[in-house]
């Protein structure tokens, strides 16, 4: 980043509660996997984990947004873990390429089977171009300016439109009951408000209508082997640390019932989990 560290706390930083239960934890000394100057606090209510001065929204637009911070991130572990990053580079392109699985769009074609999906963080629109079928009209929401731009090529194909925002600022754009689904992989680690997003998609979803979440498991065995190193930890990018309890508290007390969340979708082995919520009918 070009931004200077004195310049990041005074204007580009935010102070926030916890995401779950909205406990103040500005008291609680910060984890030791918190990387200056980002404190990742864990909640004295609720056990939940968090980032307790994420960038503002602002910021994200541009100094941090997600293809440069990733890119960063990308070149940081080839250096510091070459053989690592290369072994897990090749399992997933055989899987993708070989196995042909798409998690995401087997959710999608049994939950979402057709109608309006609305993608949250759609970067450069690789997985609404993924969409199965012809019966899906896809939507977008990309707080990268850039991003946004490339990803509606995708959306305006199928009938649909990308709007550069926030997501919650995004979802406030759409009417009521719009969506027969929506998609949230990799998506929901990265989201200030993790609560008021849902409360909102849960306004712009149709009764019955599903969101499918992907995101780190911070409950994972590995986050616990491997400390700092964990492939989860992500600055300043990822501000919630989900594991599976506080992710299920946070869907049902925004609304929603739990329509998937098998042993298979959070195995304690895996870095990530999924879950589909749904309104009810």
């Amino acid at each position: 980043m070009n931004l200077k560290l004195p310049e990041l706390m005074d204007s580009n930083l935010t102070h926030r509660k916890c995401p779950v239960c909205d406990t103040d934890n500005a008291n609680q000394t910060a984890l030791a996997y918190s990387q200056a100057p980002w404190e990742i606090k864990e909640c004295a209510s609720c056990g939940c984990v968090y980032l307790e001065n994420p960038p503002t929204y602002e910021a994200l637009e541009e100094d941090f947004a997600w293809e440069k911070t990733s890119a960063k991130e990308e070149e940081r572990r080839k250096e510091k873990r070459p053989a690592a990053k290369a072994v897990s580079t090749a399992w997933k392109q055989f899987r993708q390429k070989v196995l042909k699985r798409d998690k995401l769009m087997d959710l999608v074609r049994v939950y979402i089977p057709t109608g309006n999906v609305l993608d949250i963080g759609c970067g450069g629109g690789g997985t609404l171009g993924r969409l199965p079928g012809e019966g899906h009209v896809p939507y977008g929401i990309e707080i990268s300016k850039a991003l946004a731009i490339e990803s509606n090529r995708f959306a305006e194909a199928g009938g649909g439109k990308v709007i550069q925002a926030s997501a919650l600022e995004g979802a406030k754009q759409f009417p009521e009951k719009q969506f027969d689904g929506v998609m949230m992989s990799a998506f929901l680690e990265h989201e200030v408000q993790p609560g008021p997003l849902l409360n909102e998609l849960h306004r712009i979803l149709k009764p019955g209508g599903c969101v499918i979440i992907k995101v780190p498991n911070y409950g994972c065995v590995n986050r616990s082997v491997r400390g700092g190193e964990w492939c989860g930890f992500r600055f300043p990018d990822h501000v919630n640390y989900f594991t599976p309890e506080s992710l299920t508290r946070l869907a049902k007390q925004t609304g929603y019932e739990i329509a998937r969340f098998r042993f298979q979708d959070r195995m304690p082995t895996s870095d990530n989990m999924w879950v589909v919520i749904q309104k009810p009918a």
